[in-house]
This record gives structure tokens, sequence and C-alpha cells, in this order.
């Protein structure tokens, strides 16, 4: 048992040992002076983070960061619930597995691709303004003005990733006792009713897990935002980690490390807090 149980751990242990080898290797790179300049690194403190910081790109890239996080947060909880509610009260199991399979479908494919898609669907004359033309509305420029680029990120970003709220709410939901839904039924509720007086708020539980995943995967989003620009060092769509990754691609080593650090700093300074609320809460129960 003892055997099957170590060997049953050590892949895990391996991945971890090696992710803990690269985010500190990450962190001693970045107190280093490396770069095209410096082809030998030598310690320089924090010369690297103070570039970085002071950078003309850093300020409107964690702006965009974190408004890209935030928004998806925001309307990716509040259309999650919303579907969730939707598959609940189907009364086909097959439906409701249908319908759920095509939410998280984006989920499945790569964000390369689905940047792709949208890239078309995005282009002036064709996609979502052709529809626009035949309903009378006018085209949106939604990839050549200045004002519509974050927003056009934002929107796949949520279109993306909305799935995987619905499916923590909807198993949320799924784990409420049916006897106080069927009470509820009695009583002569609506179904919108029950969602708003009775799902929803014992769905602590799903919020706390779909807010979670939700800003840690839009804060890393790297295709999405470097398909649709074209290249790292468009300003009006750059976030921290297309920033980081103009740093590595420039040969700036030690600032691009740098950069890295800060990205899992502030993902680590928001999460962790949320993460051990939401355990405390969990412990509670």
């Amino acid at each position: 048992m003892k055997k099957t149980s170590f060997l049953l751990i050590l892949p895990t242990a391996i991945f971890g040992a090696i992710l803990l080898y690269i985010v500190f290797y990450n962190v001693a790179i970045s107190f280093t002076n490396w770069s095209l300049l410096h082809p030998i690194p030598s310690f320089s403190g924090i010369s690297s983070y103070a570039n970085v910081i002071h950078s003309f790109y850093f300020p409107t890239s964690l702006i965009h960061s974190l408004e890209l996080s935030g928004s998806a947060v925001i309307f990716g909880n509040i259309l999650g619930i919303g579907i969730a509610g939707l598959l609940y009260f189907l009364s086909s199991n097959k439906a409701r597995t249908f319908f759920l399979s095509i939410i998280i479908l984006p989920l499945a494919i790569s964000m390369a691709v689905n940047a792709l898609i949208w890239l078309w669907l995005y282009n002036y004359n064709l996609g979502v303004n052709w529809l626009f033309l035949r309903l009378g509305l006018p085209y949106v420029p939604w990839l050549t003005s200045t004002s519509m680029m974050m927003p056009s990120i934002i929107i796949i970003a949520i279109w993306a990733y909305t799935g995987l709220p619905a499916l923590f709410y909807l198993a949320s939901f799924l784990g409420i006792d049916k006897s106080i839904i069927e009470a509820a039924r009695l009583d002569g509720a609506s179904s919108f009713k029950i969602l708003r007086k009775i799902l929803i708020p014992n769905s602590a539980n799903g919020f706390i897990v779909s807010t979670a995943l939700l800003f840690l995967f839009t804060f890393r989003i790297f295709s999405i935002p470097y398909i649709l620009s074209g290249g790292p060092t468009n300003i009006f769509m750059q976030t921290l980690v297309v920033f980081s990754y103009y740093l590595f691609t420039t040969e700036f080593f030690a600032q691009a490390s740098a950069l890295s650090t800060i990205i899992i700093l502030i993902a680590t300074a928001i999460v962790i807090p949320y993460a051990l609320y939401g355990i405390k809460r969990w412990i509670k129960k």
C-alpha cells in the first residue's frame, strides 16, 4: 500500500520540484543584469525591477491586465449564474449535458484558436459587422479604434471563460437539497424567485472558486491580446504577460524575469487571501 501511494505521489512531486526550480531560477535571474548587452549576468540588486516599473509600458500593461481580469470576473460570474440557472431548470439531464458541453467548448480549445476565430468575427466587412449591416446598425471598428481594442479582448475572454463559472455554479445548485426547491414550488415560487432566493445564496463556494480561477486564467492571458494586436508592442492591447514576452524577445532577460516575478506576486497577493477565506468558510460548514 505504501509503495503504491508513493508511486501515485511521485509524478506530482517531480512536477512540483521542476516548477519550484523554474520559479526560483526566474527570481534569481531577476536580480542580475542579464541582457544582450550583458551576456554574462552579474548581481545588480533590484535594478531590473526598478527599470520595469519605471518603463513606459508597465503602467498601461498593468491597468489593461487588471481591467481584463476584473471584467472577466464580474461578467463571467453574472453570465455563469444565469447560464447555470437555465441549465438547472432543464427537466432533461441529456439536454443539460448537451448544452453544458457547448458552453464549455471554448475552454476545451486553445486560446489561440479562440483568438483566430474572433479575429475573423471582428473583420471590418465580415463576421459581426456583416450582421450589424443586415440589421441596419453601424459598423464597429473593433480592432482599428483605440477605444475598442481592450473591450474587444475582454469580450473574447468572457466568451472563452464563462463556461467555467457556469460549471461551478451548476454543481453548487445541484448540491442543494431538492426538498427545499420542492417546498418553494409548492408555495408558488417561480423559477426566477427560486434562483434568486435559494440557489444563489447557497452557492457561495461556487462563487469563491469561480472568482479565483477566472482571475488567474485571465490575468495570465497571452494568446488573445498577442494575436489580436499583431505583436507585443501595441500599447493599446498590451498586458503584463505580453510585455514580459516583449522583454524576452528583445533579450532583456533579467527585466523579463523581474516582470514575471511581479506578475506572480500580484496574482498571489490577490488570490491567496481570497482562497484562504474560502477554505475557512468551507471548514466552518
